[in-house]
Formats: C-alpha cells, structure tokens, sequence
C-alpha cells in the first residue's frame, strides 16, 4: 500500500513538471486558490454548505468507480484494500472537512466525515447504457463532452438562479449565471489530437473564428434562459447582467485562444498564470488575448496551413 501512494505522489510530480510548475510551488498554489475559491463561497452564498458538499461528494465518489476498484482488489487483499480505500477518500475530503472546521459548521463537518467513511465501503458497479441527451445536436465535441461530464453543476447552476429568483437576491443569481460560464470554459481545458485540427480544411484565423463562433452558440443554448430570467427578475439591473452576460462570451474566447496558444501541449504555468490575471483583472484581458492569439497562430499554422 505504501508502494501505491508513493506511485501517486510520483505521478502528481511528473505532471507537475511537465507543465512547467515546480512541485512544492504548484501544491502551494493549488492549496492558496482552494482557500480563496472557499472564502468566496462562504462569504458570498448562503447555500454554501449545499454546493461544498455536494462538491465535495462528487470528488470522493469518483474514487469509488467499479474499473479502477477492481484492479485494486486484485493487487491488495482485502484488508489492505479496505485500508487504501478509508485512507484515499480520507485524503481526498481533508481539505474540505478542516474548511468547515475553519468555519465552525460543525453539522456539515460530521455528516462529511461520515459521508467520506461510508464512501470507502462502496463500489460503484452501475454503468449506464444509454448516453446522455445534450442540446448541441452535432456541434463539435468540446460542449457535448463537457454537458455529459458536468450537466450536474449547471443544474446546481439554475438552482441557485431559480432560488435568488425567489428570495430577491441579485448578486446570487449572478453568482449562478456565472457558474454556467466557469463550466463552460472548462470543456477546452484539454487538447485534442493534432489530427483532429489536422482534418480541417479552414486556415488558422478562419479555424479560431469557428470555434469562437460555435463556442458562443453553444453557451447561449446554456445561457439565455438564465439571462432572460435574471433580466425579468431583476430589471432595473439590466446593464450590469447584459455587462456579465458579454463577459462571459469573452472569457470563452480567452479560454479558446489560451487553449491553442500551448497546442497541441497543455497549458503551461505562464499561460495559466496571464490566464488568470486576465479573469481576476479584466483591464488586463484585451493584452492577455492579443498575446493568446499570436502564439495560437504561431502554434496552428504548421498543421493548418500546410
């Protein structure tokens, strides 16, 4: 058993450097913005608890998937395995548990501990047979895949526009309308084959334009019927859910851009980090795309425009 996390821990560093972060620098950070995204929630949300949990839920349970189980159970016996399994969800719900130790929740704590113990004992063997239904009909990949992985998030997305609708709470329903963005630029976190770019008959700009174009498509399928409820909710505030509405379209793009300003690698630390500072700090977007899009063409003319 010592063996396997050490084999985790070794796996976790080779990634790191392979984005270019050095590994006690990359934990810090990750650590940093996992305090910062949780301060935010706590302080700007009163279903806090409701989406930290259900978060928190979601990342232990995929530990409990049927195919990885079972190669654990036929490389450890069963104590061993009973063990690894109590220690990794242990592992995996700490940083949450000491959160809403932090925040004195201690109800969701307990049930969290609990949750994490009983989670250990379980294996998922349900497979679904059927594929989930997406809007997008044959739109390319990025949204179809992310909608089928995350459709529960921009469910707790409406919930959350649905209940500020109800309760009079306008930062809150901004709060979820921009959630839908967040999950979205999410889908083009990760590359494609080259051949996959490679199949395109368009040239560079007119391939970037395509996927802005079909990204925004997309997203309105996700987002309009938020923005029309927000707007009808809360119409004299109109300007600012039209402002974030249109933000949200360019943080997409960003998104695009920085996608294939590394392609076909992931991302580096530098591009995650002008990523970031253009997000925290719009004024330094239009300087963060404009450095995005000179390296996507630089990196997509050489399969592109061959």
């Amino acid at each position: 058993m010592k063996f396997y996390f050490k084999l985790q821990y070794t796996r976790l560093l080779r990634w790191l450097n392979k984005i270019g972060l050095n590994p006690i620098i990359g934990l810090v950070l990750v650590l940093a913005l996992f305090c910062i995204i949780s301060g935010l929630l706590f302080s700007k949300s009163e279903y806090a608890n409701w989406i930290y949990s259900a978060t928190m839920i979601s990342v232990v349970i995929k530990l409990s998937a049927s195919k990885r189980n079972n190669e654990l159970r036929k490389t450890f016996a069963h104590k061993e395995y009973q063990l690894l399994r109590l220690v990794e969800n242990s592992m995996v719900a700490l940083p949450f548990l000491i959160y809403y130790l932090y925040q004195k929740e201690f109800l969701p704590l307990l049930l969290g501990i609990i949750v994490t113990l009983a989670l250990s004992l379980f294996t998922s063997n349900y497979q679904l047979n059927k594929t989930i239904p997406t809007p997008f009909k044959s739109y390319p990949f990025e949204f179809i895949i992310g909608f089928r992985k995350a459709f529960w998030i921009i469910a707790i997305a409406y919930f959350l526009v649905i209940k500020a609708i109800e309760v009079g709470n306008y930062n809150l329903s901004l709060f979820g309308f921009l959630l839908i963005f967040f999950i979205s630029i999410f889908n083009y976190q990760s590359p494609e084959s080259k051949y996959v770019v490679w199949i395109h008959t368009s040239r560079t700009k007119a391939f970037l334009l395509s996927k802005l174009r079909t990204s925004i498509i997309c997203v309105s399928i996700l987002a309009v019927p938020a923005l029309v409820a927000i707007l009808f909710a809360f119409s004299q505030n109109w300007i600012i859910t039209v402002a974030v509405y249109l933000f949200g379209y360019i943080l997409i793009g960003t998104m695009i851009l920085a996608k294939y300003s590394a392609f076909p690698q992931e991302m580096n630390v530098p591009q995650i980090i002008l990523l970031a500072i253009g997000i925290l700090f719009p004024p330094m977007l239009p300087i963060a795309i404009w450095i995005f899009y000179s390296q996507a063409i630089k990196r997509l003319n050489p399969i592109l425009e061959c």
